[in-house]
Formats: structure tokens, C-alpha cells, sequence
């Protein structure tokens, strides 16, 4: 059974889980490979009996830039997918978007594994409340999941669906009518908008080569920047000289509150079994946010 896992990941989270879910496949079944998202040929994808597709939550859903692949596939008639996932302390809906998106195409999913891992939005404070997943037992459940989902596509394509899973249900009841509000447009027109210090931009590169929508043109006069935008705001922490700037002082305010939700989604969810703590939450800085700690790192090291 050929098989293959898409992953989009961006700080290395999504990534890691990936190849463990892959390590896990590889005990059942001997071809297993690992493409990023942007590297898919679709005119392939019809060769695999089994596809995963991963990506971090974004605002309780899939990216923009994941949404939009799915809608340019081809029809995949009763081909098997499984979807996995890292989110930091509300998963959302992303399983039942993603899924009916892809049933669209004809796909059948049989799975579906989720995971928390660390938040760098440079607006919140870090540590966040999920700092320190995945850990080594995050990553063992991903290797069992690999297992369990590969016997499962081979049991589907012997004819036996018994083995088929449902999303689970979301058990925060704000999620959805939250997540169905913020659309992509919705969050270009309530963030503050981007822009580039050209006095202190070096030029690197960096920004441009990590944004997933080729957003960005340091090389242009003016530089381009959310042009397009998913809002993942990761120009921002890989600038080696935080030239990405804007005023983020709204959103500082609303972290106290936001993440009074968070913190009381994962004291259910512990409550359930479903999450470990690995940091103290009290110890979170909410007058520290992200993007200050690089700015801090950054002049110290000059000094």
C-alpha cells in the first residue's frame, strides 16, 4: 500500500508529528514518504492508497493556504486520507472543515489525530499554556496513530469500514460560531496591518522565504508585505532583525481575557484526559509578550 503524508509546518511542530505518525505507518507498511505542502504534484496524488494531510489550527480552523489546496484538487474518487493536527488549547473545528471540504473531492477520511504543541503569535505572552508539547509522549501517541490509521486504510480498501473514525465533537461551545466569524478577510480587516523598517531590514530574505503565500518582495520599492496574508504572522518571528513592524497594544490588552477561555478549555480538557500540563500558568507574563522578548534578545545582543 503506497502512501504518502503532506505536511505544512512552520516551526518544526507540525513536522516532528508527522514523521512519527510516518514511523508508525512504516511498522505496517514498508512506502511511506513525507512531502510540505507546497511541494504536492497534485497529478500524482492518484498513485497513493493513503494519504495524510497535516497543518497547524489557525483560528480554530485549517490555513488559508491548506484550505485553498484542497479546494484546487482533483477528484480523488474512494480514495482513504486521514488528517492530523497541533493546535495550542482549543483545537476548533478544523477536523469537520477539513473534512467536508475534502469529501468534496470524493475522498473518504478515516482518521484523524490531533496534537499540542508550543504558540509563538508575538502578541501573546510565551510561555503560553501549551509551551512544552510536543513532548516524547505527544510524539509516541503520533507513532501509534500511524500504526492504527495504516491498518485501518488497509482494512478499508479490503472492504471492511468498520474501522472508520468520526471527528470529535467539539466540546467548547463558542468554538464554532467564533471560527465561522473569522474568515481571512474578517482577520485583514480587524489585525493592524504590517510594514517594514526599511532602516534597520538587512535585506535577508528570511521573511520572504518563510511566508507560505509568497506575500512578501523585500526587493520592491516600496517592500511588499500581506500581499497576500493567512495571518500567521511567522515573517514577524523569523526576522533577524525585527523590521516587521506594527502596533499590537489592542491585541496585548485582550490576551488577559482570551486567555482565561484558553486557560479554562484545558483544565477540561485535562479533566477528560485529554491534556497534560507542562509549564506553570501562572507564571505567564501577560506585559511580555512575544514580540517584545525579541526585541529585548535582539538589543542585547548588540550590546
Amino acid at each position: 500500500m503506497k502512501t504518502l503524508i503532506i505536511c505544512f509546518s512552520q516551526t518544526g511542530n507540525t513536522r516532528k508529528v508527522a514523521e512519527y505518525i510516518r514511523d508508525g505507518i512504516k511498522d505496517e507498511i514498508e512506502f511511506c514518504e513525507i512531502t510540505d505542502l507546497a511541494g504536492v504534484d497534485m497529478k500524482q496524488l492518484d498513485q497513493y492508497d493513503l494519504v495524510g494531510l497535516g497543518c497547524p489550527v489557525f483560528y480554530y480552523k485549517e490555513p488559508e493556504n491548506v484550505r485553498s489546496f484542497i479546494e484546487e484538487l482533483p477528484d480523488l474518487n474512494d480514495k482513504n486520507w486521514f488528517l492530523f493536527c497541533t493546535h495550542g488549547s482549543v483545537m476548533g473545528v478544523i477536523f469537520y472543515t477539513m473534512k467536508e471540504s475534502l469529501e468534496k473531492k470524493g475522498i473518504r477520511v478515516i482518521g484523524y489525530h490531533d496534537t499540542y504543541a508550543d504558540g509563538t503569535l508575538p502578541f501573546y505572552p510565551h510561555p503560553t499554556l501549551t509551551t512544552g508539547h510536543p513532548d516524547d509522549q505527544d510524539l509516541q501517541e503520533a507513532q501509534a496513530f500511524g500504526k492504527k490509521v495504516a491498518q485501518c486504510g488497509r482494512a478499508v480498501s479490503d472492504g471492511d469500514t468498520s474501522c472508520i473514525e468520526k471527528p470529535a465533537p467539539v466540546p467548547e461551545e463558542w468554538v464554532p460560531g467564533e471560527a465561522e466569524m473569522i474568515t481571512n478577510d474578517f482577520l485583514l480587516q480587524v489585525m493592524p496591518p504590517l510594514s517594514i523598517n526599511s532602516e534597520t531590514c538587512v535585506q535577508c530574505g528570511d521573511c520572504q522565504d518563510a511566508c507560505p503565500v509568497n506575500g512578501i518582495d523585500i526587493e520592491s520599492d516600496p517592500p511588499k508585505i500581506q500581499d497576500p496574508c493567512i495571518c500567521c504572522f511567522h515573517c514577524i518571528n523569523v526576522c533577524p532583525t525585527c523590521s516587521i513592524e506594527t502596533d499590537w497594544a489592542g491585541y496585548e490588552s485582550l490576551a488577559p481575557e482570551n486567555y482565561a477561555r484558553y486557560l479554562q478549555a484545558l483544565k477540561d480538557a485535562e479533566a477528560r484526559g485529554e491534556f497534560r500540563w507542562l509549564m506553570d500558568p501562572e507564571t505567564i507574563n501577560f506585559n511580555d509578550p512575544y514580540y517584545k522578548q525579541r526585541k529585548r534578545k535582539l538589543e542585547n545582543k548588540k550590546e
